[in-house]
Order: C-alpha cells, then sequence, then structure tokens
C-alpha cells in the first residue's frame, strides 16, 4: 500500500511539474510572438455576447499599435469611440458623451487588453499565466491574470501562421468579448501623429493620471 501511495504521489508531482513546464513554454512562445511584432494596422470587428451567447453589442473599426505602448483604436458610428496611446498616457474620447478621460498607460491596461499587442512584453509572466492549444490550423493561448482585481478573467489569442486572427476578452459577468482581425499589415512605419491626441474644443476632460 505504501509503495503504491509514493507511485501515486510521485504521479502527481511529475504531473503538476509538467503543467508547469507546459504554461511557462506556452508563455514565453506567446511572448515571442508579441516580440516579434514591432507594428501593426488591421480593420476589426467586435462582438460582445452573454453567458448565453447572445449578442449584445457589434461593432467594427480600425487598430493601429506600435511599439512600445502606442496605439490608436477608433470604432465606426454608431458607436464612436477614438482610444490613443502615445506610450505613456491612453486618452479615450467618447464622441457621443463628448468626453475625454485621460489615464496612465499602465492604469489602462487593465481595461484595454488590446495594448499588450504594443506593451512592453519583458514582465508579461509577472502578470499572466497561459496555456496554449491546438484547434485545427490555429494556435490559441489563454492568458489569465495573478492579479485578481483586473476587469477580465481571461484573453485568448488566435494565431493563423504568424498573424494573430482572434482575441477574446472574458469577464467576471460571464460576457464574451470576440475581436477578429482582418486586413492587416505588419511592421509598417506610421506617422507619429497617429499616436498623439488633441483634446477637441467644448469638450468635459477627466484627467485621472495623477490618481493612477
Amino acid at each position: 500500500m505504501i509503495s503504491k501511495l509514493t507511485a501515486f504521489a510521485s504521479g502527481v508531482i511529475l504531473s503538476v511539474a509538467s503543467l508547469s513546464l507546459q504554461a511557462g513554454e506556452a508563455l514565453e512562445e506567446f511572448t515571442s510572438r508579441l516580440k516579434t511584432l514591432d507594428s501593426m494596422s488591421t480593420e476589426f470587428s467586435q462582438v460582445t455576447m452573454d453567458q448565453n451567447g447572445e449578442v449584445l453589442q457589434s461593432l467594427s473599426g480600425t487598430l493601429s499599435v506600435q511599439r512600445p505602448g502606442k496605439m490608436r483604436w477608433q470604432t465606426n458610428p454608431p458607436y464612436e469611440q477614438l482610444v490613443v496611446s502615445d506610450g505613456s498616457s491612453v486618452w479615450v474620447y467618447d464622441m457621443d458623451l463628448e468626453q475625454v478621460t485621460i489615464r496612465n498607460l499602465e492604469a489602462k491596461l487593465q481595461e484595454t487588453p488590446a495594448l499588450l499587442l504594443s506593451g512592453d512584453v519583458s514582465n508579461i509572466a509577472d502578470s499572466y499565466s497561459a496555456s496554449k492549444e491546438q484547434v485545427g490550423d490555429v494556435v490559441r493561448y489563454r492568458l489569465k491574470p495573478l492579479d485578481a482585481s483586473q476587469l477580465f478573467e481571461a484573453l485568448e489569442f488566435d494565431y493563423a501562421d504568424d498573424e494573430v486572427e482572434f482575441m477574446r476578452i472574458f469577464d467576471a459577468a460571464g460576457q464574451i468579448t470576440e475581436i477578429r482581425f482582418t486586413s492587416q499589415e505588419t511592421n509598417t512605419e506610421f506617422d507619429p501623429a497617429a499616436f498623439t491626441f488633441a483634446v477637441p474644443d467644448d469638450v468635459d476632460v477627466i484627467d485621472g493620471r495623477h490618481g493612477g
């Protein structure tokens, strides 16, 4: 009996060690993919569904990212919004509300996971655990935040060849936001003006940078 228990315990330890190794390899592989992406411009379509699969919102737009930390995310009517990051601050311009919110980049990351595509990946292991799954011709990486206070429970990135095709955000309420990227151009030069933002006249400004 003792030998059987010892063998069982050894098997459990080896299984846990193997899973830990696989998780580390998945995160390292995902990080390597991000490192090769210096910049990207793409069109996107986004669908948010509830836990029963019912569509709550659909929108589309364009996304441009450039390392380190620069992003321009613009949605089309009727849900017009512009999000611009210059690498240190993030501006969110809601046209309907005529309101601009400004936050520090690090504070905004948990609300805008797409910033992962352009951010500093050197410390990603300090913030996420990862797993990897092969789904047909697609490689799927699933990231879970180590910080329980994050606004989302998990992220998924689907890669076909060297391009990210889908990103999914799973939040604590059971909602899933799926973003499909199309018409991609990678590692191209951008006009620096793409990642700057001039606050329009006659809008309300909420500057939360000093508070994080």
